[in-house]
């Protein structure tokens, strides 16, 4: 099994698993875990250890993060190599919802390439509104 998993400072994560929701629809396998203001880095490793507690070895893991320099994303990292290893996981800092549709709409695809595909589309859909190509794009 694939699972994605959002990690972020704050409320982010919470938010960015809400809205895939609404997009895609509850799936069990998006986790997320939020590094909170006055958490210590060790109860947050505790949370991440209880979040990812679900996942086996041979699962297949895709992280998408707030900061690929901050102590959440780390710690995390930390962990999941602790129980998993790191041969089935991927993972990246700055995440935004177009990618986490990607992650779920390449849930069939070779790990590597689902992830390239999230990066792609990162790029892709990072760019300023009103450009000549935005009467495609849906509102």
């Amino acid at each position: 099994m694939r699972y994605l998993l959002f990690v972020s400072h704050g409320t982010f994560a919470s938010g960015m698993a809400e809205a895939l929701g609404m997009l895609v629809g509850k799936r069990d396998d998006v986790l997320q875990v939020a590094f909170q203001d006055g958490m210590g880095l060790p109860a947050f490793k505790e949370e991440v250890e209880k979040t990812i507690a679900p996942i086996e070895p041979e699962d297949e893991l895709l992280i998408l993060a707030d900061l690929v320099s901050g102590s959440p994303l780390a710690t995390t990292m930390d962990a999941v190599a602790q129980k998993l290893g790191l041969a089935n996981v991927r993972a990246t800092g700055g995440m935004n919802l177009p990618m986490a549709v990607t992650a779920v709409e390449c849930e069939d695809d070779p790990l590597d390439e689902a992830f390239d595909a999230m990066l792609e589309c990162a790029k892709e859909q990072v760019r300023p509104f009103g450009t000549e190509d935005s009467a495609d794009d849906e509102i």
